[in-house]
C-alpha cells in the first residue's frame, strides 16, 4: 500500500534513447565460495551487467526501437527461413535517476516488444522474463526503484537464437519503452473498454468500462468523467458520474453507459474515429486521466454473402504482412506504418492480417486512420498460462480499435484437425469471448478441414489457408459457417523483370509462377469473386519480406511473394490486383520499353486492366482491340523498336484509361523523391526517400543497374533497401546500388535541425540533392541516461569500536552477520549506528572492479560525501585520508595497480554527533 499524495495526472516518459549496448554475452567469473554465491542469492544482487557498478563505458550507445540483426552480415551458414541472418545474444543497459517527487507513486516499465527471450532486470533482481517477440509486458517497480541521485539499472538479457517463426523476426529490444508514473488512484494498463450497438437506426447505445485502481490503505470514493469527442474535435458528449467507492488494495470497474444519435460512422472509406477521454477525481482533485479511442461500426458475418461492413457485404481485398520493412527489420518507426498501410491502400486493399503475431500498436493506429480491416493474429496456439497471457495482452490492448473485426488464433497448427485442437481453440476462444465479445475469432486453418472434431468447431469463422479445392466442400459441409481465404495466392515475381532465369534468381511479373501449393494472382480473384459465400481473401504477402526466399535458398535472401518488393516499389502483380479490386478504371502494361539489344526480337506485352476491351498501340501503330477478361487479361506479341507503347482501356466503347512505356535515354542524374516535402526534427520521425536514375528528360531509367553512396546532413540514414532478393549489400550503409533503376533509403533528422539535406552520387551521373524541411512538435519528455559507474553493495561493522580497529582485519568466508549491508546515498547513507557516537570508529568495505581508464585516463574514486575522520584503503593499502566536521567530497586518484578486481575499505572515525559515507560513491 501507498501513501497518497496526489499529482495532477499520469505521466509517460520515453525510455527509447541512449541505452548501452554489447552484442553477445558478458562472462561473469563465479567464485565457488561461500560469501560469493551467498550474496549473490539475495534481492538485488544478480552480478555483473545488473549491478550498478559495472563498467559498460565501453559499449555502444543506441536508441531503440532498435534490431540488431539486420546490421549483422549475411551469411550462407544461417537458415533461409531467417534471411541468412544470425540471430545471437545481447545486453542492453540504461542508469537512469527517478526523482524524489515520485515516492509513493505507481511506476512501470513498459515495453512494447523484445526479439525474442528476454530476461529483465531492476537494480539487481530479476523482475520479468519474456517468452515472446510479439508481445508487450509492464513490470511494476514501485517497491525497488531508487529516488534522488541514487541511480537505477535497468538490464535486459536478449536471447535471439530461440524463435517463434519461420521467417525473419529481427533481434533485440525493437519496439518503445516507457516509464509509466501514476498516482496510487489509477486507470490500469488497457484498464478502458468501449462497446457500441446501434439499437435502432442512428441510434447508438455506448458501453464504457473504467477500471480502477486503488493502491492506498483506505478505501476510497471516486468520481470518473467521461467525455467524447468526435472526429472533428468537437464535444459530442460530457458525463459525470456519481462517486464510486472502490476499496483499499482492489481493482474496481465502472460502467457508463449513455445513448449518441447519428454518430459519423467508421468504414474504410470514411474512417471516422472518436476519442474517449476519462478523468478520476478523488473529491473534485483530478487524480488520473486516460483515452482510448473508438469508431461505430457494425460487422457481420453472413454465410452467404460473406463479410458486411455497416450492414452492406464488403469482400476481404486483403494481405497477409511481416512486420519488417526494407532496411531497417522489425525496429520501424512509427510513420513507416502509415506508409505501409498507404502504398497498400493505393493497390486497393482493404483488408490486412497480421502474419503472425501481435503487431506494433502504430500500425493498428495506422489502420484506424485510413480505413483498413485488420485480422489481429496471436502468435502461440497454446493454452498454457503463458500463452494465455499473451492472448489475454493481444485483445485487451487491442479491443477498442475499430480496424480490428477478427482474432486470429492460430495459423497452420498440427493439432488443428483433431479434437485436442478443438478443445485448445475452445478455451482460448472462450478467453476471448470474457474480455471482448464483439469481434469474431478465426483460426487459419491448412488441414483438417475434412476431420470430425477440429479446431473449426470452436471458432466463429473459418479461415482456409490455399486448399482452393475445398472451398465448396467446406461450404456444404459446415453451410451455417461462415469462410474466408485466411492465406492465399503464393505467387512469385521480382519487380521489373520480364524474364525467366533460374541460375540468376530471376522470375518474371507476368503473374505465372507460384508455389506448388498456392495460385497465380488473377486465380486467386478468380476462385473468391465466383463465390459471394467467400467473404474475401488475404494474399501472401502485400510486401516481399527478409527470408523464405521460396522457391530458391541461397544468394537470395528476401521473399518472391510481395505485390511490392521490400521498399514498397509496385511490381506489376500491384496493379492486377488494383484492376480486380478497384471500381474506377486501371489500365497498366506491362513490359517497360527498353530492350537494348533485342532490336526486331517478339516482346511479349500483358495487360492489367478492368476495362471491357483494350488496345495496344506500339509506335503510332495499332495492334488491335481486345475484349478482356479480367481474370485472364489481354496479351500481344510485337517486335521490339525503341519508342513506346501504349495500353488503352475502354469501357462500353469510350476511352476510359491508358498507360504507356517509353524507351529512355541513358541515365544522367540521380534523382530523389521523399514521401512527404516535410519531416519532424524530434529525432522520432522517418521517412522513405526513393531514389531513381533518370535520362535527360528526367524519365525513370527502369533498367538501370549500378553503385550509388547516400548521405545525409541534419539527419541519419537508419537504412538503406533496394527490393533485389539476391543482393547482400550492408543495410545500414549509404552505399546501395540501384536495382531495376531505383533504390531507397529510410532517413530521420537530427533533434533540432532546421533542415536536412539528402545526396546522391555515382559516378558518370549528374548527382542528385534534396532539402527537406523541418519543423518541431510536442513528443513525451524522455528519461535520461547516466553514464558513471556506481558503487554498492557496501557492508559496515554491525558494531563500532571504542578503540581504532586493523582497518585490514580478516573476515571468515562464513561470517555474514558481524557485518552488515547499507545504502550509500543521501536517503540512507547514514546508519543510524554512527549518531550521538563522538570517537567511535567503524569500517565499510566493498568488493568491485575498477575500471582501466575513463575517458583515456586512469579513473578517480570519487565520494561524494563523507562525515568524520576518513581513510580510504585500497586492497590494504593506504591510498587517501580526510577528516570532515561536516559532510564533504573525497577524492582518491587511482593507480594502474588498482585497477581490475580490488577490495576498497573505508575507516570512518566520528568527530562529533554522526559519521559515515552520505552519498554515492563513483568512479570518474
Amino acid at each position: 500500500m501507498r501513501r497518497c499524495f496526489y499529482m495532477s495526472t499520469r505521466v509517460a516518459l520515453s525510455m527509447d534513447k541512449d541505452w548501452s549496448f554489447h552484442l553477445g554475452d558478458v562472462d561473469e567469473p563465479v567464485e565457488k565460495t561461500h560469501s560469493y554465491i551467498y550474496n549473490t542469492s539475495k534481492a538485488g544482487a544478480c552480478p555483473g551487467v545488473p549491478q550498478e557498478d559495472f563498467d559498460a563505458r565501453d559499449w555502444e550507445t543506441v536508441n531503440v526501437p532498435h534490431d540488431w540483426a539486420i546490421r549483422q552480415p549475411f551469411s550462407e551458414d544461417g537458415a533461409a527461413n531467417w534471411g541468412y541472418k544470425p540471430g545471437g545474444k545481447a545486453w542492453y543497459r540504461k542508469v537512469f535517476a527517478i526523482p524524489e517527487k515520485y515516492r509513493d507513486k505507481e511506476l512501470t516499465i513498459e515495453f512494447e516488444g523484445i526479439a525474442s527471450h528476454a530476461v529483465v532486470y531492476f537494480n539487481g533482481s530479476v523482475i520479468h522474463r519474456s517468452f515472446s517477440a510479439y508481445t508487450p509486458f509492464q513490470i511494476d517497480i514501485s517497491d525497488r526503484a531508487h529516488f534522488g541521485t541514487r541511480p537505477n539499472v535497468l538490464a535486459v538479457f536478449v536471447d535471439a537464437d530461440v524463435w517463434e517463426g519461420w521467417w525473419y523476426e529481427g533481434a533485440g529490444i525493437y519496439r518503445h519503452v516507457w516509464l509509466n508514473i501514476k498516482n496510487p488512484i489509477h486507470i490500469p494498463q488497457y484498464g478502458l473498454s468501449i462497446r457500441m450497438e446501434e439499437i435502432e437506426e442512428n441510434t447508438w447505445k455506448v458501453n464504457l468500462f473504467t477500471n480502477i485502481c486503488n493502491q492506498t490503505e483506505k478505501d476510497t470514493e471516486v468520481r470518473i468523467s467521461t467525455t467524447l469527442v468526435d472526429p472533428d474535435q468537437e464535444l459530442e458528449v460530457n458525463i459525470n458520474n456519481e462517486g464510486v467507492v472502490c476499496e483499499a488494495g482492489e481493482e474496481s470497474q465502472v460502467e457508463t453507459e449513455f445513448t449518441i444519435e447519428d454518430p459519423k460512422v467508421w468504414d474504410i472509406e470514411e474512417p471516422n474515429i472518436y476519442e474517449v477521454i476519462t478523468k478520476v477525481f478523488v473529491e473534485d482533485e483530478l487524480v488520473d486521466s486516460d483515452k482510448t479511442i473508438c469508431g461505430f461500426r457494425t460487422i457481420a458475418m453472413d454465410t452467404k454473402k460473406g463479410f458486411l461492413l455497416n450492414g452492406r457485404p464488403v469482400k476481404l481485398f486483403g494481405t497477409c504482412n511481416h512486420q519488417d520493412f526494407g532496411g531497417i527489420g522489425v525496429a520501424v518507426p512509427d510513420a513507416l506504418h502509415e506508409y505501409r498501410i498507404e502504398r497498400l491502400k493505393a493497390m486497393g486493399s482493404n483488408a490486412y492480417r497480421c502474419a503472425h503475431g501481435m503487431p506494433h500498436k502504430e500500425l493498428l493506429d495506422a489502420c484506424d486512420r485510413m480505413g483498413m480491416l485488420v485480422i489481429d493474429e496471436n502468435r502461440n496456439f497454446e493454452t498454457s498460462e503463458e500463452g494465455l497471457t499473451q492472448l489475454r495482452t493481444m485483445v485487451l490492448r487491442d479491443r477498442n480499435h475499430p480496424s480490428v473485426i477478427m482474432y486470429s488464433i492460430f495459423n497452420e497448427e498440427p493439432l488443428q484437425g483433431t479434437e485436442e485442437g478443438r478443445r485448445m481453440a475452445q478455451t482460448m476462444r472462450d478467453e476471448i469471448r470474457a474480455l471482448d465479445d464483439t469481434r469474431f475469432v478465426t483460426g487459419a486453418m491448412h488441414g483438417g478441414l475434412d476431420a470430425e472434431e477440429s479446431a473449426v468447431d470452436s471458432l466463429d469463422v473459418c479461415g482456409i489457408n490455399y486448399q482452393t479445392d475445398q472451398y465448396d466442400s467446406f461450404h456444404e459441409k459446415h453451410p451455417d459457417m461462415p469462410v474466408f481465404a485466411s492465406e492465399s495466392t503464393s505467387a512469385f515475381s521480382v519487380r521489373s523483370c520480364y524474364e525467366e532465369d533460374d541460375e540468376r534468381h530471376l522470375i518474371s511479373c507476368y503473374d505465372e509462377r507460384c508455389a506448388d501449393w498456392g495460385s497465380t494472382v488473377r486465380q486467386t480473384w478468380k476462385d473468391i469473386m465466383a463465390r459471394d459465400f467467400m467473404a474475401g481473401a488475404f494474399m501472401w504477402t502485400g510486401f516481399d519480406y527478409l527470408g523464405e526466399p521460396t522457391p530458391y535458398t541461397w544468394p537470395s535472401v528476401s521473399s518472391y511473394f510481395g505485390m511490392m518488393d521490400t521498399c514498397g516499389y509496385a511490381k506489376d502483380a500491384f496493379y492486377m490486383a488494383k484492376a480486380i479490386f478497384s471500381r474506377k478504371p486501371v489500365c497498366h502494361v506491362l513490359p517497360h520499353w527498353n530492350h537494348r539489344g533485342r532490336e526486331g526480337e517478339m516482346i511479349r506485352v500483358m495487360s492489367h486492366t478492368n476495362c471491357d476491351e483494350a488496345e495496344l498501340i506500339v509506335n503510332r501503330k495499332s495492334y488491335g482491340r481486345k475484349k478482356i477478361d479480367l481474370y485472364e487479361q489481354a496479351e500481344w506479341e510485337v517486335p521490339y523498336q525503341p519508342g513506346y507503347i501504349e495500353l488503352i482501356g475502354y469501357k462500353d466503347g469510350v476511352k476510359a484509361a491508358h498507360d504507356v512505356k517509353i524507351t529512355t535515354g541513358e541515365p544522367v542524374r540521380l534523382k530523389i523523391v521523399p514521401w512527404h516535402r516535410g519531416m519532424y526534427n524530434d529525432g522520432r520521425d522517418a521517412m522513405p526517400v526513393n531514389i531513381y536514375a533518370v535520362d535527360e528528360k528526367g524519365r525513370g531509367v527502369p533498367d538501370a543497374s549500378f553503385e550509388i553512396d547516400i548521405s545525409v546532413e541534419g539527419g541519419v540514414i537508419l537504412g538503406t533497401c533496394n527490393g533485389d532478393p539476391t543482393c547482400h549489400e550492408d543495410f545500414g550503409s549509404g552505399h546501395r546500388s540501384l536495382f531495376n533503376g531505383r533504390c531507397q533509403a529510410i532517413v530521420q533528422a537530427e533533434e533540432g535541425a532546421g533542415q536536412m539535406v539528402i545526396s546522391a552520387v555515382a559516378p558518370e551521373v549528374e548527382f542528385g540533392s534534396l532539402m527537406i524541411p523541418l519543423s518541431t512538435r510536442k513528443t513525451e519528455p524522455f528519461v535520461e541516461s547516466i553514464r558513471q559507474q556506481y558503487l554498492t553493495g557496501w557492508k559496515m561493522t554491525s558494531e563500532l569500536f571504542a578503540e581504532k580497529p586493523d582497518v585490514n582485519m580478516h573476515v571468515d568466508e562464513f561470517d555474514m552477520n558481524t557485518w552488515m549491508d547499507v545504502q550509500v546515498d543521501e536517503k540512507s547513507g547514514t546508519p543510524a549506528i554512527f549518531e550521538d557516537q563522538e570517537g567511535k570508529y567503524g569500517i565499510y568495505r566493498i568488493r568491485t572492479k575498477i575500471p582501466e581508464s575513463i575517458n583515456g585516463r586512469l579513473p578517480v574514486l570519487h565520494f561524494e560525501s563523507v562525515w568524520g575522520e576518513c581513510s580510504v584503503y585500497i586492497n590494504g593499502e593506504l591510498r587517501g585520508e580526510t577528516a570532515r566536521e561536516w559532510p564533504g567530497p573525497l577524492d582518491v586518484e587511482l593507480r594502474e595497480k588498482d585497477t581490475g578486481t580490488a577490495e576498497i575499505r573505508v575507516l570512518v572515525k566520528s568527530l562529533n554527533f554522526n559519521a559515515g559515507l552520505h552519498s554515492m560513491v563513483v568512479f570518474r
